[in-house]
């Protein structure tokens, strides 16, 4: 991370740390299903959808020391089911990048934590490039696609799940039903291919919901837009909200956002998703 990178980054937490208070008044306390997001690990990027890899472990170290730990499938199941006794933890990738494979999954692996992977086909089968704003992929390493026989590898383990995130990444919010369908046909159709399973589950790419009936007569549950946990009382398996995870929230943040302090900055960031061109 260069100097000025680090510099936001201090910024960004010196911004959190004020936002605290007023956070947790919006404290949810039912037990819940906690979702959550992360798209590049160790990459150098300096931005905030890349964690350091020492955080990542650090991170998924406290998960499985004080979290229980449940695949996606299952935290939707027992949800739907009515309150569990305590809180449950997903963890999700998006996207699908190689360093996913490279580093975050050998540390999944030794602490036998399950995840699932939104995987955006037309990403991995070299047709599109990584679905990264421009500019955000300029610093550190390439946005390079996972290879099939590493999600192969991961999903044969039994403690990873891959799930669509749609073909070629474009928001679903300003699709046609036939462009929408389009989508998920194509990315079903290579999924199952080289995966040989049924795909049960959609992330909305970029948590933007749109085209809610095509997805509904496609999949079993999907992820969307940013928020924080999921309680019995108002789970939409159609709309499960997640919580990401950034790189300015170090361990401090991140054990707040897990006692169900949503910070106000994703609010912002919603705003500012929600407002674009």
């Amino acid at each position: 991370m260069g100097v000025r990178s680090g510099a936001v980054m201090v910024a960004k937490k010196a911004v959190k740390a004020a936002l605290l208070p007023p956070a947790s008044f919006g404290r949810e306390r039912e037990p819940g299903l906690f979702v959550l997001i992360y798209h590049r690990v160790g990459a150098g990027m300096g931005r905030e959808m890349d964690l350091p890899l020492a955080t990542f472990r650090r991170q998924m170290e406290f998960l499985r020391e004080r979290a229980e730990v449940v695949a996606l499938s299952d935290g939707v199941a027992r949800i739907s089911a009515g309150s569990p006794p305590g809180d449950l933890v997903a963890i999700t990738f998006d996207d699908g990048y190689r360093d996913v494979f490279t580093r975050a999954w050998p540390v999944l692996r030794d602490l036998g934590l399950p995840a699932t992977l939104f995987l955006a086909t037309a990403f991995l089968e070299g047709e599109a490039p990584a679905p990264i704003r421009t500019g955000a992929a300029d610093a550190g390493e390439p946005a390079l696609p996972l290879e099939w026989e590493h999600v192969t590898e991961m999903t044969a383990s039994g403690l990873v799940e891959a799930g669509a995130h749609s073909h070629t990444h474009r928001d679903f919010d300003r699709l046609s039903p036939d462009e929408a369908r389009e989508e998920c046909e194509r990315s079903d159709a290579i999924l199952e291919g080289k995966l040989e399973r049924t795909v049960e589950s959609f992330a909305y790419p970029r948590a933007m919901i749109g085209n809610e009936d095509v997805v509904r007569a496609r999949y079993g549950h999907a992820v969307a837009g940013l928020g924080g946990k999921n309680v019995p009382r108002s789970f939409d398996r159609y709309a499960i909200s997640r919580t990401p995870v950034r790189a300015s929230d170090g361990m401090f943040f991140f054990r707040r956002r897990l006692a169900g302090i949503r910070p106000l900055e994703d609010r912002l960031y919603e705003r500012l998703r929600r407002g674009r061109t």
